[in-house]
């Protein structure tokens, strides 16, 4: 038996590369330096204004939006003609009440007295147990309304004895009804709690839902108590409790017409949440209206917010701006320990009106103290011995657009002028953080006195101070910037400016050349400017501090905190990248920015760190940012090189793990894809692809990463998937984008196959040379893929080890004929066959093999020996131009 081996030889193509490159103002001039200040209570006639003014200014104002002091005087006569007549004979209160009880019996159980917690559910059943002195609470168990806008039943009714009314979350429409309150027999309290209030103006009995109607003797000897309670917008007062304590607690949310309380103190529960809003008069939300006589129970004169307690107090009225949020004969105004005090008003927020007055703002407390009007003071000193005290550890925030200085401790009766006052104190003393901003472009931030006078004081105690001058936009950084200065004073103004602070740069202030003065006391924050793996320019912002934006309190009854950020040279940065560089001393610019050039890329998915200092204030936490993946994954490597026969079926290459591999050809886009395997390895099936030479395959890696939206650029090969290799070379930022790998489709001369095995079998000697034909196992196939550059070729065949066995050897013996002769094969290569193919494609020429044609073994007489024998043929194809 005689078998051949085979060896192929593939004729190599041109390795080719393809790289193309690729944002009714009411004033007053008023000069005295006391005044009597009268609010009015107006019927419901479109007269939409308190009386706040100076006793010279009732002289000269003649607007037809107040009211003359003849018609206060009337009214407030008419009210307390009512509670006299009421109590002037004591045989008619008791028949009243007598036959009251007898006409409603089958409403009202007949009860001992001191009756304690009655039932109540229909307005009738409420009005019988007030007028009830026996009954000292009233428990609502459902919803009702007064069915009457004219019944007087309750309101012709004054109420002696002490009285709770728990309304368990009901609601109560009193209509142009309230709650008269006489002179106590008891201890004088009452106390409404978790109730829905809702009211129809309609005169004088409906200018409050409970009160001593004016009646000031009365009113002394009552104390409020209030506590979760609502009111609907038409409600015009909660309660008129002049010379009165009262108290509130819980969730006070009190939307009224006018305001709401008028009060002789007040006092907030720690914990209150408290929200107070002026929806059709241009009032104060608190009236202190008469100074409460020292006999009274509210003879505190206080205003006092407890601690933990969130205040917020607005006005929706448009018709004015002249009054603060709590107003008049109070005598110190206190926001408690960690409370939130926010005051957005269209006139002063807050003003002294009473000598002596004052706000004093405990440790953690927030007070926000913000205008709408543009001219008047948000803080004004309207009298002497004033005073406002920061304690230690608070916050507080002063913002307006004013043609006054903000904080004015000379102010006029209404705050929108200057006039002479005395014995004013500012002291900011250790402050968690305060800005007073005037947002009007010239206009100061405080004024300490008025003209050249010596008066008054303004102190800054242990704080940050940085200073905007006039000219310089408030939301920038500031033009002079002080760390912990541990006194800062200045006293009179003009030519009696007097200025004293520890801290040398200071000496040369003057209160008229800064319109926002700020201490931020806080440590600096890094905020970065987005980082991506295409960046080697590296920049961050330094933030020194956050306080309230321009707004105040909003609509939504929030307050937005804002940035303010470090000026030139302020903020000292330290930055570590993702390979762990360290880059120090980065100083801030104007706008509060450092920069630099890295060396390298920074790695995506890793986090940039950053420290900064400001003077003493050192960064609490590092400010880490996660590098952003922009950068498609590099080329892909392919195993076969960049050039393709037509007739390859599958590419193979290297690329990075998990990238999803895609193809273009010729430019449009296929359906084959796969993906990157754990190891880096890749192969992609072309079998549906009908390839020609010249054809040019783009083979596009594309990583996971998904879309980009942390910037407002990210670039064009940026998908929702994540980041694919461009066509072409493409610049981006600090990188240059590499093309996807390109291969050339090039046509081949290849030996495609030659046979395995030529097996000749056993034969039997015979006694003449003798000719053998073998069975072909195999093809010989020629492919040509050369496209119009083909050229002809040959098949050159040697013996390249002969036929032998153990004891003979049939070198030479071997014979190969074609269709124009027979050719002996020897150990030296010779053409067998030859040809030229027309088209791209292949040919067999083993087809046309036969008994006479193809490979043949023809053996002399002495060589027939018997063996087995083996040996191996060696095909070579050659490009024959």
């Amino acid at each position: 038996m005689f078998k051949g081996k085979i060896v192929t030889l593939m004729l190599s193509g041109i390795l080719a590369t393809n790289i193309s490159p690729i944002v009714n103002t009411f004033s007053s001039d008023s000069i005295a330096n006391s005044s009597e200040i009268i609010q009015n209570e107006l019927l419901d006639t479109g007269i939409s204004e308190q009386l706040h003014t100076d006793t010279s200014d009732q002289q000269t104002e003649t607007s037809d939006t107040q009211t003359d002091d003849s018609a206060h005087e009337t009214l407030s006569s008419s009210e307390e003609g009512n509670e006299s007549t009421t109590e002037s004979s004591d045989t008619a209160k008791k028949t009243s009440k007598a036959e009251a009880k007898t006409e409603d019996s089958a409403l009202i159980t007949t009860r001992e007295a001191a009756v304690d917690g009655i039932e109540v559910s229909s307005w009738d059943t409420f009005v019988q147990a007030i007028r009830d002195e026996t009954v000292t609470k009233v428990v609502l168990t459902g919803d009702f309304d007064n069915p009457s806008n004219t019944d007087t039943s309750l309101t012709n009714y004054s109420r002696k004895n002490d009285l709770e009314i728990d309304g368990r979350g009901h609601r109560v429409d009193f209509k142009s009804s309230s709650i008269q309150l006489g002179s106590p027999t008891g201890s004088g309290n009452f106390h409404m709690h978790d109730i829905v209030l809702n009211q129809r103006y309609g005169g004088a009995n409906s200018e409050d839902i409970v009160g001593t109607r004016l009646n000031y003797t009365n009113g002394g000897k009552w104390r409020y108590r209030f506590g979760n309670i609502t009111t609907e917008p038409d409600v015009q007062r909660l309660a008129r409790a002049s010379h009165s304590e009262v108290t509130v607690y819980g969730k006070m949310d009190i939307n009224t017409r006018a305001e709401n309380f008028y009060l002789g103190s007040l006092k907030m529960a720690d914990g209150t949440n408290y929200k107070g809003n002026v929806n059709y008069y241009n009032f104060s939300i608190f009236w202190y209206n008469v100074a409460a006589a020292d006999t009274s129970t509210g003879a505190s004169k206080e205003f006092t917010i407890g601690k933990n307690c969130r205040v917020d107090l607005t006005q929706s009225q448009t018709t004015g701006t002249t009054y603060p949020a709590v107003y008049s004969y109070y005598q110190a105004l206190t926001v408690g320990e960690n409370s939130t005090f926010n005051v957005n008003m269209p006139g002063n927020a807050v003003r002294f009106d009473m000598d002596g007055a004052g706000m004093t703002i405990k440790a953690g407390a927030i007070v926000n103290l913000t205008s709408k009007q543009n001219s008047g003071s948000v803080v004004a000193y309207s009298n002497d011995n004033n005073y406002l005290i920061v304690e230690p550890g608070a916050y507080f925030y002063t913002i307006g657009v004013s043609n006054q200085p903000l904080i004015n401790l000379s102010a006029n009766g209404l705050g929108t002028g200057n006039i002479r006052r005395q014995n004013n104190k500012l002291i900011l003393n250790s402050p968690a953080q305060y800005d007073i901003r005037n947002l009007r472009d010239g206009y100061t931030a405080v004024q300490v006195a008025m003209g050249n006078y010596t008066d008054n004081l303004f102190q800054i105690v242990d704080s940050d101070i940085d200073l905007w001058k006039l000219a310089t936009q408030p939301l920038g950084p500031s033009d002079e910037t002080y760390t912990k200065v541990a006194q800062f004073s200045v006293t009179g103004n003009g030519s009696n400016e007097q200025i004293s602070a520890t801290t040398s740069g200071l000496n040369s202030f003057s209160q008229k050349n800064y319109r926002r003065i700020s201490g931020m006391n806080q440590n600096p924050v890094v905020e970065w400017v987005p980082v991506t793996d295409a960046d080697k320019t590296i920049k961050a912002r330094v933030i020194i501090g956050y306080v309230p934006d321009n707004n105040g309190l909003n609509a939504d009854g929030e307050v937005t905190y804002i940035p303010v950020y470090a000026s030139k040279n302020q903020g000292n940065v330290t930055i570590t990248d993702t390979r762990g560089k360290v880059t120090k001393d980065l100083l801030t610019d104007e706008n509060g920015y450092v920069s630099y050039q890295s060396e390298s890329f920074n790695l995506a998915g890793k986090d940039m760190q950053a420290t900064a200092q400001r003077g003493p204030w050192i960064s609490e936490e590092v400010s880490k940012y996660l590098v952003i993946d922009v950068t498609p994954p590099e080329p892909a490597i392919i195993d076969s090189g960049e050039t393709l026969s037509p007739l390859v079926k599958e590419l193979s290459g290297n690329g990075e793990v998990g990238a999803i591999v895609t193809i273009t050809l010729n430019g449009e886009k296929q359906t084959n894809t796969t993906n990157v395997s754990s190891e880096g390895k890749w192969t992609l099936s072309l079998s549906n692809l009908n390839l020609k030479k010249d054809d040019v395959l783009q083979i596009f890696l594309q990583d996971t990463s998904g879309k980009v939206t942390q910037i407002p650029d990210p670039p064009k090969t940026n998908t929702e998937i994540g980041n694919i290799q461009p066509a072409e070379e493409y610049a981006y930022r600090d990188a240059v984008f590499k093309a996807a790998t390109k291969i050339v489709v090039i046509g081949t001369l290849e030996l495609k196959n030659v046979p395995e095995t030529f097996d000749f079998g056993t034969q039997k000697v015979s006694s003449i040379r003798t000719k053998y034909t073998p069975n072909v196992i195999g093809n010989l196939i020629v492919s040509d893929t050369r496209g119009d550059e083909k050229n002809p070729w040959r098949i050159m065949l040697k013996e390249k080890s002969p036929l032998v066995s153990d004891e003979n050897s049939l070198e030479g013996q071997f014979y190969y004929t074609n269709d124009e002769e027979t050719i002996n094969i020897t150990s030296e290569a010779i053409p067998v066959e030859k040809g030229k193919l027309t088209e791209d494609g292949e040919i067999n020429l083993s087809d046309s093999w036969n008994d006479t044609e193809g490979l043949s073994l023809q053996i002399p007489i002495e060589k027939q020996l018997l063996g087995t024998y083996k040996g191996t043929l060696e095909w070579t194809l050659e490009d024959v131009p």
